[in-house]
């Protein structure tokens, strides 16, 4: 290479503008260099302007270094040899052509741009044409390949020279065709100036590299560079027209006469049809016709999802402009295998489909989502991030299509690189409904643990961001991560969780943004802080745990927040200010902090939620229900008393991923509590049975228990069951359904015949039994069977469900003890399930002695004495051969007469002094009933002869 070349060749491309001490005979034999650095003596130094040097300030050192040849564009201030140019990237281009001797025109050089797909495209081209037996090379995101060897990169598109170079390799390899990725970065800094495609092949635009590029019409107009040499006939351009900009890019060069086809679903030369009945998406293959002049070729491929049609169809089609034959065409790629970390799906014996994806803009996330919505599936789970040091407009834009094309959505690191990663999540939440199924675990390795976990047979599971990446960089350091190997080592082993481990961790960076937190102040990395179990009791709880601090009337436990916080991995949650620890958060409502967890928990599970209330029998309806859907589907309950909204906190930290159902009882003794409740588990069903005298402290009367319990109706629910039998509830007519004796019920309760064992009853004239000799079981059973006719459940199985008994412990549990009936009800009592116990037992054996052992009805306000003179009554109307009554108004059952009789004691403590107890008959029947803190449990050991 002589002088005189490079001048020539700079003026052919109107780059050259003056030459300073250059002789054009003078041969040049060293190398091409941008770096000084690199210079050797004879070598050919160009200035380049780049975002943090310029190359210019060098001269000096290249100089020093006995550069042959200086090419720059500042005017010349060296005696050096120099040309200087009007655009030294350009120049650099020319001149590494021309140091290689144009490598790349001998071979068929086929690049490929847009914002997604360029990878796939490019690999199913080339190992389509190595399928061949073909001599082919590639470049690309992965490196380059030359036939079968692979070799590294740091740029999807090289460095001009690298590229040369790269090129002059293939070519003296014998390399026959080229398939390049082509970036926009290459284009913008031409990378790939003066080079000559023979074709050139669009994908798709969408949001990308928008920290590089100033706007998407800029990035846009960036990737048509590529195609100017179809305007010439000089290279083939096929364009995906499916795409609204590869429209645009179409039609602008089809105005201009260039050689150009379109690839697309509807009125493109090559013509994508999805339409018969054999093209149905599945897990394991895509199928389509591409209709082309020569006819039509049958693509069977095991690259699945739309937009992989849109990369075979595009492979297809550039091969048939190669010259490939219809036969070749559908013989290679109907046999290629899937590009690593592009829709790759990891293999699993659980029935559940599992893709590893690179989508890290939205566009390719919701491509790849809507792919997955195409499949036959039950749920979509997806797990996502954001890239530091990039485009941060775009995050938010991601989980918003997460959101829109998902079930549920865990965000998680991705390459925080010099980025607080925080930061960058709270980006990405930024503007999204907080009320939606997204969960944030940062530590990667436990996010895709707990989605792998979440997911159930059926289910489709996209891990995106990452893809082929072997890496995780934090701090400008790469430290190995594989998302396949991670979801690999998972499914072969599937550890169960420990019992009060919770199914899905949490975050300290979920509780902050849920409890409105700001951020921290380092802009660097901060490492995750992964939870994985609740606790409000310091006495019992475990490290990795969090820790909230509840007041209670007899405890508070900030009193021991000093104890729980000497322990790091433990995260405290109170409301007090004296702690400062940076494991203490500290919030307004200890408690209403763990509902809200708990809540936005709750929107990340597959289940249907019924929520149950009413004054009486909700825990036997809930265990009748309970064992109805768990015959169809694992069923989360509430278990004891776990009605309030501690309670309902502990059931949902019980949820586990197979649950298809959760029944929760609402409890209440405020205005206020049941929305509140029903705001924390949002039912999709409703249940109220009853309305009664209870609670009537803060709700006054029954009119107040009713205005309370019908809040659960003020939602949108799918289904809404109530007591037919009350007129109140007239109005829920339109909008529920009635369970009851009434005619008009919509499950009508009828033929309710019981003995000592059981209860028979009919529902809508169909025959039901229960094992339980209670009457008003009938009732509560049918709530139980109508919740489950709605949900599809048939009535055969309903009948098995309910021909197994039910422990209903101390809730009028019929035990027999030698002789002696025992009816024992220590939960609690109001006076609609007082009378009801009373006239079951006095219906028990009628011809033996019946005693009663009764205590307070609690909780009934001002109406407290006249509710306790009407059971007073009602036992009189019975009749009874004796009365034992504990509390400070029980005495008021032995009527208004009799104020202080000699068998009424203050507490359980009092009675059991006595030998009163002891003294009863061998054969009696015997009731136990009252409010569950009079103790009356206390009790029954020695009435079953226990002690």
């Amino acid at each position: 290479m002589k002088a005189g070349d490079i001048i020539r060749i700079l003026q052919k491309h109107g780059l050259f503008l003056e030459s300073q001490g250059v002789e054009e005979d003078t041969p040049l034999s060293g190398k091409v260099c941008v770096d000084n650095r690199e210079l050797q003596e004879g070598d050919i130094f160009i200035c380049i302007k780049g975002l943090n040097n310029d190359g210019h300030s060098f001269i000096g050192d290249a100089r020093a270094r006995k550069a042959a040849l200086v090419i720059c564009e500042d005017p010349f201030i060296d005696l050096l040899p120099s040309i200087r140019v009007t655009d030294s990237r350009k120049a650099t281009a020319l001149l590494a052509k021309l140091y290689w001797h144009d490598p790349s025109s001998r071979f068929r050089l086929v690049g490929i741009t847009g914002t997604n797909g360029k990878t796939t495209t490019s690999l199913l081209l080339f190992r389509a044409v190595r399928e061949l037996g073909l001599s082919a090379g590639w470049i690309g995101t992965l490196g380059y390949e030359i036939n079968e060897r692979h070799f590294a990169t740091q740029h999807t598109t090289p460095d001009i020279l690298e590229l040369n170079r790269i090129f002059a390799d293939m070519a003296d390899q014998g390399v026959k065709y080229l398939f390049m990725e082509v970036s926009s970065h290459a284009l913008a800094l031409d990378r790939v100036y003066g080079i000559e495609f023979d074709y050139c092949l669009f994908t798709n635009l969408s949001r990308e590299h928008l920290d590089f590029h100033s706007s998407m019409e800029d990035y846009g107009a960036t990737k048509m560079k590529l195609f100017e040499g179809s305007v010439g006939h000089k290279s083939i351009a096929l364009i995906n027209t499916d795409d609204s900009y590869g429209r645009h890019i179409f039609d602008d060069l089809r105005q201009r006469e260039a050689f150009v086809f379109s690839v697309g679903n509807t009125e493109a030369d090559f013509l994508i049809r999805t339409d018969q009945p054999s093209h149905q998406a599945s897990w394991e293959q895509s199928r389509f016709t591409l209709q082309c002049r020569e006819g039509a070729i049958n693509i069977r491929s095991p690259l699945i999802g739309r937009f992989n049609i849109s990369n075979l169809a595009l492979s297809a089609a550039a091969m048939n402009l190669m010259g490939f034959e219809k036969r070749q065409i559908e013989q290679v790629l109907n046999s290629v295998q899937p590009v690593r970390g592009r829709f790759e799906r990891i293999s699993n014996d659980r029935g559940i489909g599992v893709f590893i994806d690179y989508a890290h803009t939205p566009d390719a996330l919701e491509n790849v989502l809507r792919a997955s919505r195409a499949l036959e599936h039950r749920r979509i789970l997806c797990l996502l991030g954001a890239g530091g040091d990039r485009d941060s407009g775009k995050r938010p834009l991601m989980l918003k299509a997460a959101l829109q094309f998902s079930d549920a959505v865990i965000i998680s690191d991705d390459n925080p690189r010099s980025e607080n990663p925080n930061d960058i999540i709270r980006e990405m939440v930024t503007g999204s409904e907080f009320w939606l199924p997204w969960w944030i675990i940062r530590d990667r390795r436990e996010a895709i643990r707990a989605i792998l976990r979440l997911a159930q047979p059926g289910d489709v599971v996209l891990i995106c961001g990452k893809g082929h990446e072997t890496y995780q960089e934090i701090e400008g350091v790469r430290h190995h991560f594989d998302d396949a190997e991670v979801a690999r080592d998972y499914l072969a082993e599937v550890p169960s969780l420990e019992n009060d481990d919770l199914a899905l961790p949490v975050d300290r960076l979920m509780l902050e943004l849920l409890f409105g937190l700001p951020g921290g102040e380092n802009p660097g990395y901060q490492p995750p802080q992964t939870l994985v179990r609740i606790s409000t009791d310091s006495r019992t709880i475990q490290p990795n745990s969090i820790f909230f601090a509840l007041k209670g009337a007899n405890f508070d436990g900030h009193d021991f927040l000093g104890q729980v916080l000497s322990d790091s991995s433990i995260l405290g949650v109170g409301q007090n200010d004296s702690y400062s620890q940076s494991n203490y958060l500290k919030v307004p409502d200890s408690l209403q902090a763990m509902a809200s967890l708990f809540r936005k928990y709750l929107l990340m599970f597959d289940v249907y939620k019924i929520a149950l209330t009413g004054s009486t029998g909700k825990s036997s309806t809930k265990e009748l229900l309970s064992a109805v859907l768990s015959a169809h589907s694992p069923t989360l309950k509430t278990q004891a008393n776990e009605n309030n909204l501690i309670g309902l906190c502990q059931t949902i930290g019980r949820i586990r991923p197979e649950h298809r159902f959760a029944i929760f009882e609402l409890g209440t003794n405020a205005f206020g509590e049941i929305a509140a409740l029903s705001d924390v588990c949002a039912p999709d069903a409703g249940i109220i049975i009853n309305i009664g005298p209870s609670h009537l402290e803060f709700l006054k009367d029954e009119n107040g228990v009713y205005k309370e319990k019908i809040t659960l109706f003020n939602r949108p629910l799918d289904i809404r069951l109530f007591d037919a039998d009350d007129p109140r509830f007239e109005s829920f007519k339109a909008s529920g359904k009635g369970v009851g004796f009434d005619e008009q019920a919509d499950f009508r309760v009828g033929d309710v015949s019981c003995d000592d064992q059981s209860c028979c009853f009919t529902l809508n004239s169909e025959n039901y039994f229960v094992p339980h000799p209670v009457p008003y079981f009938a009732k509560n059973a049918s709530f139980a069977i109508a919740m489950a006719l709605h949900k599809g459940l048939s009535t055969e199985k309903i009948r098995q469900a309910l021909a197994t008994p039910v422990l209903l412990d101390m809730r009028l549990q019929l035990e027999r003890h030698g002789d002696r009936l025992l009816l024992a009800d220590c939960y609690n009592a109001n006076p609609v399930s007082m009378q009801s116990a009373i006239e079951y037992w006095h219906r028990l054996e009628p011809d033996k002695e019946h005693f009663a052992i009764l205590g307070d009805m609690l909780e009934l306000g001002a109406s407290a004495e006249m509710y306790h003179d009407m059971i007073g009554t009602i036992l009189s109307e019975q009749g009874y051969d004796d009365l034992i009554t504990v509390g400070d108004l029980a005495r008021r059952y032995h009527g208004q007469d009799n104020p202080l009789p000699a068998c009424h004691f203050q507490n359980v403590e009092e009675l059991l002094s006595t030998e009163i107890l002891r003294s009863l008959p061998s054969g009696a029947v015997i009731l136990v009933k009252g409010s569950h803190s009079i103790h009356l449990e206390k009790l029954l050991p020695l009435l079953r002869k226990e002690i």
